[in-house]
């Protein structure tokens, strides 16, 4: 695999700080072969989790190669990555790759028999198969009902697996009991950052996966960088909170909790720009402030 900048942005200059620290892959499909129902030889796509293969990543060269090789077979053509970087900046999801995120994530809960979206102006997609159905949105919302799912006898363990196929990226799943069975929530994150606001819930009835809801910016293994500067620190944003408690009516004494994390811009063009901010929960509300250009505004 090489490293490299798409041609979609001009003059990007590299810092000090932009660094990939880390980098793994997800599920790959190799070819297996066995025998079907009738006894005669059949190949078929198996999914073999591939995240724990280890990876050299060269810096001076921009190149992430395997050290050892994959299985045979094994098809990389979209398999989906997950990488860490030591910078602070804005990323933002290609829009001509959307479809195609969009379709792992659809296999991933549908089987690969998932038909694919017509044309149009693809700001909702639908996918469908034997297994359900699943509609996404450019905008990140994410719902599918399933039928006839495979029982389940490990919750966590079965919903870590779909999301870590679906190319969801997070770092803990909450569990709660419902009137008709158990639900799995998760946030998603961006190079381990919460994406705020973004979250699947996963639902279960008679130990089935009934349905998943919530939002998902799909690709997040493919995200662009746009922008090297560095957010400010958690004390600039407390501060930048204190000089301006006037303007904002602003009358509490106390912060509760104070959050780094993304929010999808509003201002995206045809793609989606995450912006770095903090998130500062005080005893007479909570405010979102900008980690580059520094406006405050006012959760709602």
């Amino acid at each position: 695999m090489t490293s490299c900048l798409g041609n979609d942005l001009d003059d990007i200059k590299l810092g000090s700080e932009s660094s990939i620290t880390a980098f793994s892959i997800g599920t790959v499909w190799v070819p297996v072969t066995g025998v079907d129902q009738n006894g005669n030889d059949s190949v078929y796509l198996d999914s073999i989790d591939c995240s724990g293969y280890p990876f050299t990543i060269d810096q001076l060269n921009r190149r992430i190669e395997n050290k050892d090789s994959l299985p045979v077979g094994a098809d990389v053509s979209r398999v989906l990555t997950s990488l860490t970087s030591d910078g602070s900046v804005w990323y933002t999801k290609r829009s001509d790759a959307g479809i195609e995120n969009d379709t792992v994530a659809a296999q991933a809960l549908l089987g690969q028999k998932a038909a694919q979206p017509d044309g149009g102006d693809r700001f909702e997609s639908e996918y469908t198969s034997e297994l359900g159905t699943l509609t996404l949105t450019r905008t990140g919302g994410f719902s599918a009902v399933l039928t006839g799912g495979a029982h389940v006898r490990n919750y966590e363990k079965s919903a870590a697996k779909l999301l870590h196929s679906m190319g969801f990226q997070f770092q803990q799943l909450s569990r709660r009991q419902t009137e008709a069975g158990v639900t799995l929530e998760a946030e998603q994150t961006l190079l381990g950052v919460p994406v705020l606001g973004s979250q699947l819930a996963l639902s279960y009835t008679d130990d089935c996966l009934t349905a998943v809801e919530g939002t998902f910016y799909t690709g997040g293994s493919s995200i662009t960088r746009v922008s090297e500067q560095e957010a400010i620190s958690a004390a600039d944003a407390l501060a930048q909170l204190l000089a301006r408690r006037d303007a904002l009516g602003w009358v509490g004494s106390t912060v509760t909790s104070l959050t780094q994390g993304y929010l999808p811009s509003d201002q995206a063009g045809t793609g989606i720009r995450f912006v770095p901010v903090w998130l500062v929960e005080t005893d007479a509300g909570s405010f979102f402030i900008n980690g580059i250009t520094r406006e405050i505004t006012a959760e709602t």
